[in-house]
């Protein structure tokens, strides 16, 4: 029970935290993802700039900004652990490699799955995918080193 109200929250808490900061590190390290990045915060922030200026209340047009950021942030960095991490508890599976993967292929693929057409993708696409997917990697490693491995048993031989 203490496993349920404690430990798999706090190991979720710390593994979206982690791979969120793993995805800041690579969006400004990686020169694909900061020149992406970059660009897309650029025309995002004096978008904004120029809605709020325009507008006689600012206000919703700063609360939607919020909600928007908000929203990618769960459906990137949120979802793809707590989904994987629901599934793992309810069926029992303990893998290191499940963990790693499931996170990993789902947060690769949550913008894919959100486009919903079919097109061949650009190399700049399969490249964010790719950071992606290791930052799903990086958040269900981080969940399996602190509630997903086996808990251990004592062993009766050793008494």
């Amino acid at each position: 029970m203490i496993r349920w109200l404690l430990l798999i929250p706090f190991a979720l808490l710390i593994a979206i935290g982690v791979s969120g900061t793993f995805f800041l590190i690579a969006t400004i390290v990686d020169p694909v993802m900061a020149m992406l990045t970059g660009d897309t915060l650029f025309v995002g922030f004096w978008s904004l700039v120029d809605a709020v200026f325009a507008a006689e209340d600012p206000g919703p047009i700063v609360e939607d900004a919020f909600l928007a950021v908000g929203r990618i942030m769960f459906t990137l960095l949120i979802f793809p652990p707590l989904l994987i991490a629901i599934i793992s508890e309810v069926l029992g599976m303990r893998s290191l490699l499940w963990h790693a993967l499931a996170t990993g292929i789902l947060t690769a693929a949550v913008p894919w799955i959100l486009r919903g057409s079919a097109r061949i993708a650009t190399p700049a696409e399969l490249h964010v995918s790719l950071v992606l997917g290791l930052t799903g990697a990086v958040a269900g490693l981080v969940y399996w080193l602190i509630a997903g491995r086996e808990p251990r048993r004592p062993d009766p031989s050793a008494a």
